[in-house]
Order: C-alpha cells, then structure tokens, then sequence
C-alpha cells in the first residue's frame, strides 16, 4: 500500500521513524520535503491510501485528488489547518497526534508560566546577572488563594486542573461545550465572568472559527488591572495588537505567550520589546517523551488505518461505521 508523507525537514524527528517503519514493512512511501512541490503536482495522492501530513492547508479539494485514500493522519494534535469537514464527506478519516505526553507536558509547563510570573522569574535573572540590589520590597505573588480561568477545557486544562488540586487555588472553566463532567475543583463560567474575576487567565482552547480571536481588546479589557494571562495554546485566540498596547500600559501585571498568530515570531513584531511579557518559541512545553511518543503513535494511527481499523485518535468518528464497512472488506 502507499503511504504518502508531507513535511518539511524541521520535523524529522516525528517524520523519518514513521516512514523508516512502513517501508520496513514493506510498503511504498513517497515522501515530499517541500509543501509547495507536493502542492503543485496534481497526481500526488493518486496512488495513496493514506496522506501523512500537518501544519499547511488540507483541504477537501486537495483530499479529493485522492480517489483510493482512507485516512489522513496528523502527527500533531493541533488541526486547524485541516478540513475535517471535507475529510468526512470523502469518507476519509482524519487522526492526529494527541498523545497522552504531548498535553500532559504543556499541562506542566503552563503552571510554570504561572508561577514564573507570580514570582517575576525573568526580572529575579536579570537582577542576578546585572548584580542589582534586592528590592526593599517583595512585588512576587503566590498561587494560593488565586483564582484561575481556564478558557476551553479539554485534555490539557483537565489536566492542569487536575495537578492544582492541592494548590489551595480557586478554578473556573469557560467551555461552551463539554464532553465530561467537570471536576469538583473547578466551576463552569461565562466567558465576561472569568476574564473580571480571574487573577490568572489561561488560552486553552482549539483554534477554529468560534474560538479565533475570543480575546479580543473589548474581552481583555474585562480582565482585573493585575492579572496574569497565559496563552499555551494558539496565537489567533488573542489580539496581539491589543496585548502590546496593554502590556506598554502596565494593565496587567504580565504576559506570558508560547503561541502567535504567525510563527515564527517576526523579528519586528511590537511583542518583542514589550515589558512584562514572557516569550518562548511555541516549544515551551515540549519534552522529550512527547517527541518519542509522537512517531510512535503516528505509526499506529498508520497502521490501523492500512488494516481497515480506525486509528487510535480520531477526529470524525461519525464516519466510522460507515468507514470500517467499505476498508474492511
């Protein structure tokens, strides 16, 4: 069978242990190292019964080039990109990345931002490397006591609320849909509630077209004037204009931004000389165990899908019934 594989070189490591395996197994992978290449050729997927992909524009008339493909797999959890809408009507499945290390990693590294701005982590290095005096008075905060917003509650606010349990911290959730109970710890809100009461506010939502640009200048000027806002998730939730104008004004207390809207960061973008903002290069939460368990559970999506099972994580389960009759046989 053919395994048709779309990425470029930056993300070898999730790639090449992927197409290693399946031509081991005896199957045809064509890889395509260039998005704009695989692109531009019109027969790409005619052969292909599964498109190995992410991170560009994948659309139901680029699927539809491919009259014997079954599953479109994502070795990413973010899908933004992808049409899964299309996907379903083709009947293709479409599967990602969601791997148990990847959230629970960015669940870890978002409660460090937390505290990294609480306790003025950046500003406590530099004194120390431009040997400043200690300040008379202590500005530092403590997560005790505070209350924390989580806007969207999927995998990874379940499970940073599921390690602030002991933190004597109060937390509330904004989701217009849930798919479980909400735990004991955390209470369902309204979106204008959160963002007035919250001294920390966390962007943990999917980027689609409900959720792009939630926070926009009217919603994060409902936030208190020394609250903390994090975004761990993705750049088009927030107004990065509006961040910049707030952050130059002092309202809130810090900033502290892993995603943009357009990545890389641009070298003259208005966030990078703004007091008070933390930036990191989306990659604050990656680790070691996701970046293992990343290729290993693209290969299992893969093969699943090759045998006519569905993969591990699916996205279109509707289509499933429908999908297992027809690869099956």
């Amino acid at each position: 069978m053919q395994v048709v594989v779309v990425s470029p070189p930056i993300a070898e490591y999730a790639i090449n242990p992927v197409e290693d395996e399946f031509k081991r197994r005896g199957h045809e992978v064509v890889r395509y190292k260039d998005v704009v290449e695989f692109m531009a050729k019109p027969d790409a997927l005619a052969k292909a019964d599964v498109l190995f992909a992410g991170g560009f524009a994948v659309t139901k008339e680029l699927l539809a080039r491919g009259p014997k493909l079954r599953a479109l797999v994502t070795p990413w959890i973010g899908v933004e990109t992808i049409d899964i809408p299309g996907a379903s009507s083709l009947g293709i499945v479409v599967a990602n990345g969601q791997v148990p290390e990847n959230y629970l990693s960015m669940a870890e590294a978002t409660i460090m931002l937390i505290l990294a701005c609480l306790h003025n982590f950046p500003e406590k290095i530099e004194a120390l490397r431009q040997n400043l005096p200690t300040p008379s008075r202590a500005k530092a905060r403590m997560l005790r006591g505070k209350t924390v917003g989580l806007i969207g509650f999927g995998n990874m606010a379940r499970a940073i609320a599921h390690r602030l349990v002991n933190w004597d911290a109060k937390l509330q959730a904004y989701t217009p849909r849930l798919r479980a109970p909400m735990p004991d710890n955390v209470k369902r809100v309204e979106l204008d509630d959160l963002l007035r009461t919250s001294d920390i506010v966390c962007l943990l939502a999917t980027l689609n077209a409900e959720t792009r640009g939630i926070l926009s200048r009217e919603k994060l000027a409902l936030m208190k004037p020394d609250a903390i806002l994090i975004n761990t998730a993705r750049g088009g939730l927030a107004d990065e204009a509006a961040l910049a104008d707030i952050a130059r004004e002092g309202r809130l207390h810090k900033i502290a931004l892993d995603v943009f809207e357009k990545e890389p960061l641009a070298l003259d973008s208005p966030l990078r000389d703004v007091p008070n903002m933390i930036l990191t290069p989306h990659a604050v939460g990656h680790s070691r165990e996701g970046a293992e368990a990343v290729p290993r559970t693209a290969i299992d999506n893969i093969a699943r899908a090759l045998e006519g099972k569905p993969p591990v994580y699916v996205l279109n389960p509707e289509i499933l019934p429908d999908w297992e009759k027809r690869w099956r046989s």
